[in-house]
């Protein structure tokens, strides 16, 4: 049951003294800080990911402030499931949350209902996007595939008269939807070209 620091800089903040500073006072353990090589004598990680699995159960990660822990709401949405998946704590500094403290246990439900309510906003706006295709006369998927069509792919590649580039260039399908034609049992093509 460690209490686990993290210090990242931002954009607009590249201090990392001050981050340092309040995360020691905090009492934590040890501090990581991501950077481009993994040394873990002297606290630094690649990114956030390699902390996760420094991280155990019943340990305490410490921020300064949330977007130190995440770049974006949706990454933070992600980390905070995994975080109490593993039985792992969370305290920002700034945000004065601490999941330790049953107040700070809702920071856990409201960031899983943020996660569940992005998944459906992205599911209505591809059906959105969809019904809307429909209506301007768009269909999802690959265009269907008329029987003369597979009639010309099988006959150019049996008798012979072109390569399969040269087929998929003249019926204007992809070179593995040729061969899907192709490779059908002559019974299968034979149903297939009477539709």
């Amino acid at each position: 049951m460690k209490l686990v620091g993290f210090a990242r800089v931002t954009i607009h903040d590249v201090d990392l003294e001050s981050q340092l500073k309040q995360l020691e006072s905090f009492g934590c353990d040890k501090i990581f800080e991501p950077t481009h090589e993994e040394n873990e004598q002297v606290g630094e990680l690649k990114d956030v990911e390699s902390l996760i699995q420094v991280l155990e159960a019943g340990d305490t990660l410490v921020v300064t402030k949330l977007n130190r822990l995440g770049k974006s709401t949706r990454q933070l949405t992600e980390l905070t499931s995994i975080f109490k998946e593993k039985g792992v704590n969370l305290v920002s500094l700034e945000e004065e949350i601490d999941t330790r403290k049953s107040d700070g246990k809702i920071y856990f439900q409201l960031m899983e209902h943020l996660a569940n309510m992005e998944c459906d906003l992205i599911k209505e706006r591809t059906m959105l996007g969809l019904k809307k295709a429909r209506q301007n006369g768009k269909v999802g998927g690959r265009p269907k595939i008329d029987g003369r069509t597979v009639k010309k792919i099988r006959t150019l590649y049996f008798d012979k008269k072109a390569t399969i580039q040269e087929i998929s260039g003249k019926v204007g399908v992809s070179v593995g939807t040729c061969y899907k034609y192709i490779n059908m049992s002559s019974d299968d093509a034979s149903k297939f070209v009477k539709k």
